[in-house]
This record gives structure tokens, C-alpha cells and sequence, in this order.
């Protein structure tokens, strides 16, 4: 695990059975860790309050701030304000191998921290809208590219004229309607 990810621990074993917080900083550096991913520039704070239990964690966690995204309209990039708010679930000693479930993580009971980077990462990246652009969640529409939008409708105007039928399809159609 590299030093960069290595901030995103929680060491658990020393801490008092009850309630913990912690914040973290989601910036550039934490977004290159995860190169395959659409995100690599963001600026966002991660609040994780922990309720260490006998053999169980339990994180709540929310994450607000913007990540750098590519507009779906003129394909510049901005700053999209994004908000995220999740549990995490885990367990530490036998885990439980039938089942499949996403927000618990199983500890050995050796195990003394947990990296809860890819689960922020994550849920970052859940966090995202399936649409992009300029004008959603406070981002102002005017900053979209003028240029580009006059392309668009330059194609989109072109979508809605008649097309012209070649004359040769018409005489096949004339065929095949005998």
C-alpha cells in the first residue's frame, strides 16, 4: 500500500469501546492512487464517525466537496459539487464466507487498523450523477463552451431537415410494389 493510502487507516485496536471521529482530505494526490478511475482531481473532506464495538465497527461516513469531471454537453471540465452519506460495517474475528454483502469488511482478529481508502473512493465515484453538465447541483450553465453548443445545434438542426430520398430507391420501390 503506498504512503498516500496509508493516511486512510484506522488503527482501531487501541481505542476505547464508544464513538471516534476522524476526518480526512480526499484531494489530487489520494485520486492518482486510483489511476484507472475517471476521477483525478477533486477536493473533497471525508467525515467518519466510528462506533468501535466488541467485535464489530461501525463507520458512518459522509463526504462533501467537488471533483473535477468532464461536461457531457462542451466536454470542458468542471468542478462538480458532489455529497456523499454511507455505512461501513466491520467485523472483526470469524468471518462469514457465504455472505455477500458489500458494506461489511471482515478483520482477522490479529488485525489491528483498516484502510477504508477504496470504500471512499468508491463512494465517491457512486456519488457521481449518470449526467454531467454545466448547470447541475449549483455549477452555473453559462461557463458551458458557446462554441461548442453552436456545433451542436449546428448537427442538431441538420437531425431535423427532410432527408433527401435517392431516386433509385424509389424506382425499387415502385418494383416491388407490382
Amino acid at each position: 500500500m503506498s504512503s498516500t493510502l496509508s493516511r486512510y487507516s484506522i488503527s482501531f485496536k487501541g481505542l476505547k469501546l464508544g464513538k471516534h471521529s476522524f476526518e480526512f482530505v480526499l484531494n489530487d494526490d489520494f485520486f492518482h492512487e486510483f489511476s484507472e478511475g475517471e476521477i483525478s482531481k477533486g477536493q473533497l473532506i471525508a467525515k467518519v464517525n466510528l462506533n468501535r464495538q466488541n467485535h464489530l465497527l461501525e463507520f458512518k461516513v459522509t463526504i462533501k466537496g467537488t471533483v473535477q469531471v468532464v461536461c457531457d454537453r462542451c466536454l470542458n471540465l468542471f468542478d462538480l459539487p458532489i455529497t456523499f452519506k454511507g455505512e461501513l460495517f466491520a467485523r472483526i474475528g470469524l468471518s462469514d464466507a457465504d455472505v455477500d454483502n458489500d458494506e461489511i469488511i471482515y478483520l482477522a482478529e490479529e488485525e489491528h487498523e483498516v484502510n477504508i481508502a477504496q470504500y471512499l473512493y468508491e463512494s465517491v465515484c457512486l456519488s457521481l450523477p449518470l449526467k454531467r453538465y454545466h448547470g447541475m447541483n449549483g455549477t452555473n450553465a453559462s461557463d458551458c463552451d458557446p462554441e461548442m453548443l453552436a456545433k451542436m445545434n449546428v448537427v442538431n438542426d441538420n437531425d431535423n431537415m427532410p432527408d433527401e430520398v435517392d431516386p433509385r430507391w424509389e424506382q425499387l420501390k415502385k418494383l416491388k410494389n407490382n
